[in-house]
């Protein structure tokens, strides 16, 4: 289990007080990671990830938030439990990690969203493009990781967990329809979660964020 989050300023300004709001989730998730906790932020400052890590694979090399030589940048919670196989699609590439986050990286670009194709295991991650300048995020098929967001002031906030955004919420309140659900079914329907304006990415979906507008897919 890891914890990941992450702050992207939908006009492309830069992000006042960056460095805080991404220590902020590492200390909320700190219980997701337990053996490290690093944060990224973009040359220009419009966009920061933020990861607790728990050391499962390739310990000594494998931190994150990770940085491809493409300047792609990747935060992930989860296990590609192929990635062996998957890295023998690049043969001729050169691996700095053995770690199952770097193959993401490399899957990404090889494939574009149809990396999610190729992918078995449980996962959740953030992962931007810096040629397209978009945002990619992902949550497996089962939902198994889980992956929550919110925009505050068009600014585009995620993180593992709900409550690791609100400290960013202006103001908390309880998604009754979300409630009743739960009262009902023991689970919420849908994006909803028990907080108003809080969402969660669903199992086996995608979010592009580009050009300051967010696209969720199937």
């Amino acid at each position: 289990m890891c914890g990941i989050a992450g702050i992207l300023d939908l006009d492309r300004g830069k992000v006042s007080g960056l460095e805080n709001s991404l220590g902020v989730f590492n200390s909320i998730q700190k219980h997701r990671g337990p053996d490290d906790s690093n944060i990224w932020i973009h040359k220009d400052r419009h966009l920061g990830f933020a990861h607790r890590r728990l050391s499962i694979i390739d310990v000594d090399d494998g931190a994150q938030p990770m940085v491809g030589g493409n300047k792609n940048c990747v935060t992930f919670n989860g296990e590609i439990y192929n990635y062996i196989e998957l890295r023998d699609e690049f043969s001729g590439d050169n691996f700095k990690t053995n770690s199952d986050t770097e193959v993401i990286l490399k899957s990404y670009e090889k494939w574009g969203s149809g990396c999610l194709d190729h992918f078995r295991g449980m996962f959740s991650f953030a992962l931007w493009d810096e040629k397209k300048e978009t945002l990619f995020c992902a949550r497996d098929f089962f939902g198994i990781k889980p992956f929550y967001y919110t925009v505050i002031d068009n600014k585009f906030y995620f993180a593992s967990e709900a409550k690791a955004l609100l400290p960013f919420v202006k103001d908390i309140e309880t998604d009754l329809e979300a409630f009743k659900e739960y009262l009902s079914f023991q689970f919420v329907l849908s994006e909803k979660t028990l907080f108003k304006n809080i969402k969660q990415l669903l199992p086996g979906h995608f979010l592009i964020v580009k050009n300051g507008k967010i696209k969720v897919k199937k």
